[in-house]
Order: C-alpha cells, then structure tokens, then sequence
C-alpha cells in the first residue's frame, strides 16, 4: 500500500505472504510482489488474492516510487480490482492511491497514504471501495528501537488509531508488537534474517473474533 517506500530499494527483490484472518478458511488470501529499481526510480509489479472457489477477489498492482529530494519520498500505485463469485459473474475497477515520506530529522519519520484517492466503484450497483487515510510517525531513539504511531481513517466509517513497538536484538533477529483502537487488536511479529533474506511470522489477535496468521519471505538479488 506505500508506494513510497520503494524509493529506499536498491536491488531487485521479491516478496510474499499467506494469511488467514480469525482462523477461517473463506478469509485466506496470499500475495507476491517483485520490486525492480533503476535510475528513474523504482517500480513494483505485484498480485493479491483473496477467498475461496465461492468468492474470490484478485488485485493486480503496478507501484511506482522515487527519491524527490533529499528528506522527501513519493509514489503512485495503480490497483486492478477483480471480483468473480460463481453463476453470479465478474467485476474489475481501478484504483488510484497515494504516498509520500518525509524525514523530519534523524530519528522521526513521517508518512501518508491516500488509498483508492479516485472513489472507484465496482459492479453493476457500484458498490464503492474503501477510501482510506493513514498517516504515521517513526521514531527510532537508536538504530535498534523504533516506535510507531499512525491514524488510519476510512472515508465511511471511524478512525483507528495503531500503535507499534519493534525491537532488534540481534542483526539477524526482529520483535514487533503493537495495539489497535476500537477494535481493541493485540499484534505481534517475529523476523528472522538468514543472509539477507527475511522470514516473518505475524499474528493480531481479536477479543471476539480470534486470532488471524500471516507468514512472509522477502528475498534480494545481488549485494
């Protein structure tokens, strides 16, 4: 969803991830995305899927991010959404989002995204996809803690606010954990670093719903 961040990549990568939200099957979704930099910046292609044979959604994105000045980072993603729910039929729409970053100083960062910033509507009723805000602040105090804080606000209904704490103790080892508002969530995240490629486990547990699972890779190409 943050276009932006691409602007800090310098090697070609390629990541993914499998999850399952509250233990249910119906809500698993998986998603792959290759990261290519060059010297007008760095581009994303990536593929998320979401559901069963029942229903099923797939988005098809194409990001695109670069440095604009020294503090300040910029990008744009365009989504192709697809909806298919068997005897009934399908349905695709675009979406436009978002996003900058800007180093306030050494240890505080500061960042926005503005999803689906075109209001698009998909099937013959026009259902409208989320709008959503979100805004964030980073601070890292040292090179091995980070605090996050960030406001997340869809257009139709109210705001969440997150919070995050992520712990390095080891260069190869990583500890996340953090708290949603309204919906009262408890996260948390371990990562793992075996010769630059990454695996994470990830977990938010809901006080009514139950606990939802993500794991994920990231692997690099080159030094």
């Amino acid at each position: 969803m943050d276009p932006a961040s691409l602007a800090m990549g310098h090697q070609i990568r390629f990541a993914g991830q499998t999850g399952q939200r509250y233990n249910l099957k119906p809500l698993s979704h998986q998603n792959f995305a290759g990261e290519i930099p060059s010297r007008w910046g760095n581009f994303a292609l990536g593929i998320q899927t979401f559901g069963v044979k029942q229903y099923k959604e797939s988005t098809f994105s194409l990001a695109y991010g670069r440095r604009i000045k020294q503090k300040l980072l910029g990008g744009v993603t365009v989504n192709m959404y697809s909806l298919s729910i068997p005897n009934y039929g399908s349905a695709t729409t675009v979406g436009i989002s978002l996003a900058w970053q800007v180093n306030l100083n050494d240890n505080i960062r500061w960042g926005t995204i503005l999803h689906n910033i075109n209001g698009p509507t998909i099937g013959k009723s026009k259902d409208p996809l989320p709008q959503l805000i979100l805004s964030a602040l980073s601070f890292h105090p040292t090179k091995k803690i980070s605090i996050q804080i960030e406001w997340e606000q869809d257009t139709a209904f109210a705001g969440h606010l997150k919070t995050g704490f992520s712990f390095q103790p080891k260069d190869w080892l990583s500890l996340h954990t953090g708290f949603i508002s309204g919906t009262g969530q408890v996260t948390g995240a371990i990562g793992v670093n075996f010769h630059q490629v990454n695996i994470n486990y990830a977990m938010a547990n809901h006080p009514q719903l139950g606990p939802s699972h993500w794991m994920g890779f990231s692997i690099p190409l080159g030094q």
